[in-house]
């Protein structure tokens, strides 16, 4: 099967789209062909995404929809899901992507930002997805992926808040999936590993290449290799795949490799 325009005519929406793996998403589905809102909180990185999308339409690309919202607002959130199935005439695929990390000690955690990571890593899956329901039913492609984290599985570092806001989205996956199979909408996530994005923080390239020989792959991941398992997922290739969470972390779980010589 040829994938070079296997989104033709589709309709989706990226949450946190506006960089990291949420742009990286966004751009997959455009090159093969998709109608992409992307939607996010940041409307000048927002709109150089969509600019990014339009230049490449000129060449046969998929075209893109801004949609500015707060992915935690119930009203912010149905809004955009309805503006982009009225500009797009429809609704084939979400993919809940916008997240936010905080890191620091369970002891030295606020309140505040418990219910702020739960919020945006959590809370938004369940009202976009329950905002797109009804457009999604209508398709004969639905689907929906969450990212979730390699987090939800093992301890990395110290931030109690988003593991337990992403194991969350594991449950949700799969129960979520249950639901909606009558409706013949899959539902599945990706649990990405370390990923070179904003996320880890300002490391220089010599940093983050000397961080990415610590795990079996000998590299951190990209966010373009997040983006070619959500759109496997979204796509026909994966028709008899749903409730699943595919993690796309380099092998991270299973062993890390030493950095010295002398160590292995």
């Amino acid at each position: 099967m040829t994938t070079a325009r296997e989104f033709e005519g589709r309709r989706v929406i990226v949450t946190g789209a506006a960089a990291g793996i949420g742009r990286a998403i966004a751009l997959r589905f455009a090159r093969a062909g998709a109608r992409v809102g992307c939607l996010d909180v940041n409307e000048k990185a927002l709109g150089a995404v969509v600019a990014e999308i339009g230049a490449s339409a000129d060449a046969g690309k998929g075209s893109a929809l801004a949609l500015l919202a707060d992915v935690s607002s119930e009203t912010a959130t149905k809004r955009a899901v309805d503006e982009a199935v009225a500009a797009m005439g429809g609704l084939d695929v979400v993919v809940n992507n916008a997240g936010i990390v905080i890191l620091q000690r369970f002891d030295e955690t606020p309140i505040e930002d418990w219910d702020r990571t739960f919020a945006i890593n959590l809370r938004s899956m369940f009202l976009m997805a329950r905002a797109a329901l009804p457009a999604l039913r209508k398709s004969s492609h639905g689907a929906i992926v969450n990212i979730a984290s390699i987090a939800a599985y093992r301890y990395t570092v110290p931030h109690v808040p988003y593991a337990t806001a992403k194991a969350g989205v594991v449950a949700f996956t799969r129960d979520l999936a249950v639901e909606l199979a009558p409706d013949r909408i899959r539902v599945n996530a990706v649990a990405p590993g370390p990923i070179a994005t904003e996320m880890l923080g300002k490391l220089t390239d010599e940093e983050l290449g000397r961080a990415g020989k610590h795990y079996l792959l000998g590299r951190l991941g990209k966010p373009e290799d997040i983006a070619e398992a959500v759109a496997f997922l979204a796509s026909e290739r994966a028709s008899y795949i749903t409730g699943a969470t595919l993690p796309v972390t380099g092998g991270a779980e299973l062993a890390s490799r030493a950095v010295r010589s002398e160590d292995r």
